[in-house]
């Protein structure tokens, strides 16, 4: 299968009314300037709906295919305007996205996986050192949580470039 003919594969299962054009939402705006243009933004809570899905779930899944390599990159975005109470709710946040999408790759895609966080001011520092122990799994693979600032010009391709999945 074609990598192009892979993320029109994911569209087809999770269907075209819970896509969207944004990674932004709750107070938070992802900037994705420098993102790969040919992506799939899934609105994460429409497709949980659509789908039945009723567990913990994080807000959006960017899809895009790494080219030099023929990866499709999985970026788990979950946005908190403001402060965030539970690195561990976070955790499961995401990983409910996981859960979510398994269901919707092709068998056989090679996969990479990027878990963010996308903040606002006024988060105590303890819960950022519990979100670097936590870790997303997919594949048999564990993935550490990154974070970053809502609000901020290139805040989605700073996170890409230090998980080394922009091409």
């Amino acid at each position: 299968m074609k990598m192009s003919e892979t993320l029109n594969e994911v569209c087809k299962r999770v269907g075209e009314e819970n896509l969207t054009n944004s990674c932004s939402g709750h107070k938070c705006t992802v900037d994705m300037t420098d993102v790969p243009s040919e992506r799939v933004v899934i609105d994460v809570d429409l497709a949980f709906e659509a789908h039945g899905k009723t567990d913990k779930h994080c807000d959006r899944i960017l899809l895009y295919i790494r080219t030099n390599d023929n990866i499709l990159v999985i970026v788990l975005i979950e946005h908190k305007g403001s402060t965030f109470n539970s690195a561990t709710d976070v955790a499961k946040q995401l990983q409910g996205g996981v859960n979510l999408l398994k269901d919707f790759i092709p068998t056989g895609i090679k996969t990479t996986c990027v878990p963010v966080l996308f903040h606002g001011d006024g988060n105590h520092p303890i819960q950022f050192k519990k979100l670097r122990r936590e870790q997303i799994r997919l594949g048999g693979k564990k993935f550490p949580i990154d974070k970053d600032k809502c609000n901020i010009p290139n805040n989605l391709a700073n996170v890409l470039r230090r998980a080394k999945v922009l091409s």
